[in-house]
């Protein structure tokens, strides 16, 4: 699943130095942003960091150096054609990162850098959709065309979508009268986003007829956290749908405001989470967790470093019970965050297991308008240094989900629960399980408890 508009979250440096400096004395060149990244989805960040070139190169760097800039002096001097110098540049840099054959190092050009900072911070101009590429199993798939479309997730509350009708479950078929076959999710975003003010219609298929949606495009501030209340006010939910720039602060207000009205248990939704700022994670984790490493990081050389919580939590008393529901989706922060509090005893974890992102990347910006890259440099390791990486969390309580995935209300009503909401407030309650109508296939390693019907 993708962000508002279609495009994965990217980098935006946040507000303090939660990452290490340079560890070999460099001299800086780039600024960067040392975070964790889902493939071509969701990114986790981790503070700022400094990068650079060392100034004792050795021979073997110096002679690629000198043949990487004789072979673009050549382009430049002595091609037959016009080459671009940016798109020459662009290209040595592209074909560098796939050359490390590592799906989280990548080069990025300029405006896909650029649309990478705004998604951080939850802040774009654009048209505030949710989009993923499915077929028709609802398997993600890479090209558009007959056996993959591009569907609309959902539309953001007052966003210029919503207000031009566009709708969740539409297909989009076209941008400005161009159809999208053979179009990468990317591609369609590139056509998609665009200034605050400005026009864009899309071709949608709903329910077998073809409609013209114009939409003009303006600032989207997404609602990454919302709050409810639940089993008859006995228990909280908070629900995050990703780390981004206010949503710490976000969270701690609805914590706050749940502990205000006496509530002590309390479930935490990071279900489909891509990520985020690891800032953000660092400071949700630290709200029930008093001491100690949230995570490790662990460099090539085999050095580890924790990065501590903040130590200022408001529900780190253990009689404020939590769990923190996770699945499939939940990756890199949201993997953090259960992680942290899995190993602290301070929750249990409920649902299906994590992704699985064990790796940490930075991010720098190249100068000269140049874009940015991406590159693995370093695991990440839970509170009590496990490495997840390609097996994800197991939770505690396995739980398949059953009906349809329970979404809070802005209204603060409370729909039907589905399955794995239903069972968090069960344990947290105390109440019994209706008897399943699905056996779920859990790891070995966790303790399972079968799905129950979404209640009314």
């Amino acid at each position: 699943m993708t962000t508002p508009d279609g495009r994965p979250p990217g980098p935006l440096p946040p507000n303090h130095a939660g990452a290490p400096p340079p560890r070999d004395g460099s001299s800086v060149a780039l600024t960067a942003v040392v975070l964790l990244a889902l493939g071509a989805g969701a990114v986790f960040w981790a503070g700022m960091a400094l990068g650079g070139s060392n100034s004792g190169r050795n021979a073997e760097e110096r002679a690629a150096i000198e043949a990487f800039v004789q072979t673009y002096r050549d382009i430049a001097d002595r091609f037959i054609g016009t080459p671009v110098p940016a798109d020459v540049l662009e290209g040595a840099l592209d074909g560098m990162m796939e050359a490390l054959d590592d799906p989280y190092s990548d080069y990025m050009a300029p405006d896909e850098y650029d649309a990478a900072l705004d998604d951080a911070m939850g802040e774009f101009e654009g048209i505030g959709a949710v989009m993923e590429t499915i077929d028709e199993e609802g398997r993600i798939c890479e090209i558009i065309g007959e056996d993959c479309r591009l569907r609309v997730v959902s539309v953001l509350p007052g966003a210029p979508a919503e207000g031009a009708g566009l709708q969740g479950d539409d297909s989009v078929v076209g941008v400005d009268g161009e159809p999208l076959v053979g179009s990468t999710i990317d591609d369609t975003v590139r056509l998609i986003r665009g200034p605050r003010g400005s026009d864009v219609t899309l071709t949608v298929e709903r329910e077998g007829e073809e409609l013209e949606i114009p939409i003009t495009r303006d600032t989207v501030v997404t609602d990454d956290v919302r709050a409810a209340t639940l089993a008859e006010g006995q228990v909280g939910y908070i629900a995050i749908d990703s780390f981004s720039g206010n949503a710490a602060d976000d969270f701690k207000a609805e914590l706050q405001a749940h502990l205000d009205s006496g509530l002590d248990k309390l479930i935490i939704d990071v279900r489909d989470d891509p990520g985020g700022f690891v800032d953000v994670t660092v400071e949700v984790s630290s709200q029930f967790i008093e001491e100690g490493a949230v995570f490790w990081e662990e460099y090539a050389d085999g050095d580890q470093v924790a990065v501590d919580v903040t130590g200022d939590g408001i529900a780190t008393d253990a009689d404020v019970e939590v769990v923190v529901l996770v699945n499939g989706g939940s990756a890199s922060a949201s993997e953090i965050l259960g992680g942290a509090l899995q190993d602290s005893g301070r929750a249990r974890l409920v649902g299906e297991n994590t992704f699985g992102k064990g790796t940490v990347q930075e991010w720098s910006e190249l100068p000269g308008a140049s874009g940015g890259y991406r590159l693995s440099v370093a695991k990440w390791l839970t509170r009590e240094k496990r490495w997840i990486d390609g097996e994800g969390l197991t939770p505690d309580v396995f739980v398949e989900l059953a009906g349809e995935r329970y979404v809070a209300g802005r209204d603060g009503a409370e729909p039907g629960l589905d399955s794995q909401v239903q069972a968090a407030v069960e344990l947290l309650t105390g109440e019994p399980l209706p008897t399943p109508e699905v056996t779920p296939q859990p790891s070995a390693a966790a303790t399972t408890v079968p799905p129950v019907e979404p209640a009314d």
